[in-house]
């Protein structure tokens, strides 16, 4: 899914379906992207109790519906009820994304245990393994992602982040030494631009992923200073509830 490093025209990927043109992980937020023309679509994924992979960011329904309790507790019948914030429809199942947008490439985050192997099942099941990457920032999860479906590409986790940051920062080579992450199939580190106000992206950051053979997407930046910022330092890719802005702005930077 992403070459390393990107020639001139960073990714813009669309953060929970591009949130702010759209109700976050709503159908209109995968009709929205795709029709504006952002192929890269970051979003999340719960299971119900009936086993169904639904696409929504919290592991409860009251932040982002009129719904109420876990997402685990109700069978996708019970879920019918329910109506996103701000959409005509209730919550998307993974199935009908992959399915209805083909030329779509999802960035899906396992944000629970229990999700992660029905979510590849259904990813198998829709012959869609060449255009998800999977992410989680348990690093834990991730390692079982990538035992049961090695033809999946992934992301680093929080624990391989914070090796790559010892490596870059503190100068401790030994932390990414071993790691052949391109040949496990993790091809890309999706980082903050900053954590506790400690610059995680910089150029040299971005210099030892790509000699490591990861990209570099940086997550969440909403404001032109912050995707000016990531871009400045090389990034491949700038993760945005606003894909509209970042697109201007890499176009304006003469990089699109």
């Amino acid at each position: 899914m992403y070459s390393i490093p990107r020639k001139g025209f960073p990714l813009v990927i669309a953060h929970r379906g591009g949130a702010e043109l759209a109700p976050e992980n709503s159908w209109e937020s995968f009709e929205t992207c795709n029709d504006l023309g952002f192929n890269y679509v970051e979003s999340d994924a719960h299971l119900t109790a009936d086993g169904k992979v639904v696409l929504i960011h919290d592991p409860v329904l009251e932040r982002v519906s009129n719904g109420f309790g876990a997402v685990a507790t109700h069978t996708w019948e019970e879920l019918q009820g329910v109506t996103v914030n701000g959409s005509k429809y209730g919550p998307v199942l993974l199935e009908d994304v992959l399915a209805s947008f083909p030329n779509m490439r999802l960035n899906l985050d396992a944000k629970e245990e229990a999700v992660w192997k029905p979510m590849i099942d259904v990813i198998r099941r829709q012959g869609a393994t060449d255009r998800v990457l999977l992410a989680s920032f348990n690093s834990s999860r991730l390692e079982r992602i990538r035992a049961y479906a090695p033809e999946i590409q992934t992301s680093i986790g929080q624990a391989e982040a914070a090796r790559l940051f010892g490596a870059v920062h503190l100068g401790i080579d030994r932390f990414v030494s071993r790691s052949n992450w391109p040949l496990r199939g993790i091809v890309a580190a999706q980082v903050p631009l900053t954590a506790w106000r400690v610059p995680i992206v910089t150029k040299r950051f971005v210099y030892e992923a790509h000699r490591l053979g990861l990209a570099v997407h940086v997550w969440t930046l909403n404001e032109p200073g912050e995707i000016v910022r990531a871009l400045e330092a090389g990034a491949d890719g700038i993760i945005s509830d606003n894909p509209v802005l970042a697109r201007e702005i890499i176009k304006a930077r003469g990089r699109l």
